[in-house]
């Protein structure tokens, strides 16, 4: 089976150091189908790639599954095929992730073989040597979609020194310089019985996980040892604008972002009912109405925050033609400044609120959402019942919350643009329209450093 991608120095990163504990397990029995649904989770993700090795989390992972001491890759895919079983490896920027699924009937012998995957890898040279070659070609397939590269390349431009600029499939050039002893050290630091997480579901009972975790454990001592995230600081109070040139574009992707917030900000339930009528609400969406719906600059636009342990990002997005692009970009930061200024109307607070409250149920609706919302507890440091509790949170905000959190969050001054567009086509007219000196324009290429 193949293996799914999913998981100027500003800051002194510091080794945070916690006390060795038992794996944790989370178990909820599903016996609607013969079925058991697994993920292997452990802290630390792409933030905790050493400096210049960007990829070293993502290609261990994806490594572990080509082989162990006592199985190659061809072994393990007939294994896994012979018992109806499937395993994928994810990587997050603050997690990893090891995810699959079995007939309930083959779980013991499933669970015994992800534990040989977890607890001796073989690390082979000529393995890895195939696995960067087809990383390094996924890598430049990237490159062909604007969408997902304006992303990539703002927040490698933005969080630039930061650990958050880290790309969680890393970049070509620290791939290609990779070798095993680099991914050796990152299984030593993160693949810790301390470290991990289970989480399972379906037609099974939780004494085989408990035996399993008891494996891991044993194989696999140690303390937690991960670099903490610092707190990114906001660049200086200048606008600022990033081309990523790439040629013959007849439309731009293009976005606006500032620093977010985390999952333990005060203000973030406020934040996301503004959130949700800004642009996070579809066609009813503020964004959405003025950029598509009146103007008929962008078939979509939206905005939403990308959250972590540590301050991340809010985002607006949207994607115009060329010639529209410079007054989109206008209108766009106008709008931003409004919202600060004059938060959200009592209709459009209504509606948010409405909206999340009624959809709340669907994110913990089955069991496999359920424990995916925990391991976003656990690996976050949040209360257990933060997501089923949502609703009721949000129910209890007022207007005049959301628009207090609004006008302390939103940071005009602050935002940067980052498009991928044709420079020569763009600069000039971005920039007049904007008002600025066509030199704060910056470019750059829209390949990845």
């Amino acid at each position: 089976m193949r293996t799914k991608i999913i998981l100027h120095l500003f800051f002194i990163q510091v080794l945070s150091v916690l006390p060795a504990q038992a794996a944790e397990l989370f178990f909820e029995r599903d016996p609607s189908l013969p079925l058991v649904y697994i993920t292997a989770a452990f802290h630390g993700g792409a933030t905790q790639d050493p400096d210049q090795r960007s990829g070293t989390t993502d290609l261990m992972g994806r490594l572990m599954l080509r082989g162990t001491k006592n199985k190659t890759k061809s072994q393990i895919d007939l294994a896994l095929d012979q018992m109806g079983g499937a395993i994928e490896f994810e990587t997050r920027a603050e997690f990893i992730a090891f995810r699959g699924m079995v007939l309930s009937e083959n779980l013991q012998a499933y669970l015994s073989l992800l534990a040989e995957i977890i607890t001796s890898p073989s690390f082979r040279g000529k393995e890895l040597e195939r696995l960067k070659r087809e990383q390094v070609s996924q890598l430049l397939d990237e490159l062909n979609q604007d969408r997902s590269l304006v992303r990539l390349r703002f927040d490698e431009t933005f969080f630039r020194g930061h650990p958050y600029s880290k790309p969680n499939h890393g970049k070509i050039k620290d791939i290609q310089s990779l070798g095993v002893t680099d991914l050796q050290k990152q299984y030593q630091k993160l693949i810790t019985g301390s470290n991990m997480i289970l989480l399972a579901s379906g037609d099974a009972d939780r004494s085989g996980f408990e035996d399993f975790l008891g494996t891991i454990s044993k194989d696999r001592p140690g303390s937690r040892t991960l670099s903490s995230i610092p707190e990114f600081k906001s660049p200086p109070s200048k606008l600022r604008v990033v081309i990523f040139d790439k040629p013959e574009r007849t439309q731009t992707q293009v976005l606006l972002g500032q620093k977010g917030v985390s999952f333990k900000t005060p203000d973030l339930d406020a934040l996301q009912i503004a959130n949700h009528a800004f642009g996070g609400g579809g066609f009813q969406a503020r964004l959405m109405i003025e950029l598509r719906v009146k103007r008929g600059w962008t078939y979509g636009a939206g905005s939403s925050f990308k959250l972590g342990s540590s301050p991340h990002s809010w985002k607006i997005g949207f994607f115009p033609k060329n010639a529209d692009t410079p007054a989109a970009i206008k209108e766009a930061l106008k709008m931003v400044g409004d919202l600060k200024q004059n938060g959200i109307t009592e209709a459009e607070f209504e509606s948010a609120k409405k909206s999340i409250v009624n959809s709340a149920g669907f994110t913990f609706n089955t069991p496999q959402k359920r424990l995916e919302n925990r391991l976003t507890e656990v690996i976050f440091g949040l209360p257990e019942g933060y997501f089923t509790g949502y609703a009721e949170r949000i129910s209890r905000i007022s207007r005049e919350q959301v628009n207090s959190a609004l006008s302390r969050f939103i940071e005009p001054d602050h935002m940067m643009v980052g498009l991928v567009a044709t420079a020569s086509i763009s600069r000039s007219a971005v920039a007049k329209e904007l008002g600025i000196p066509e030199s704060q324009v910056e470019i750059q290429s829209y390949q990845r450093e």
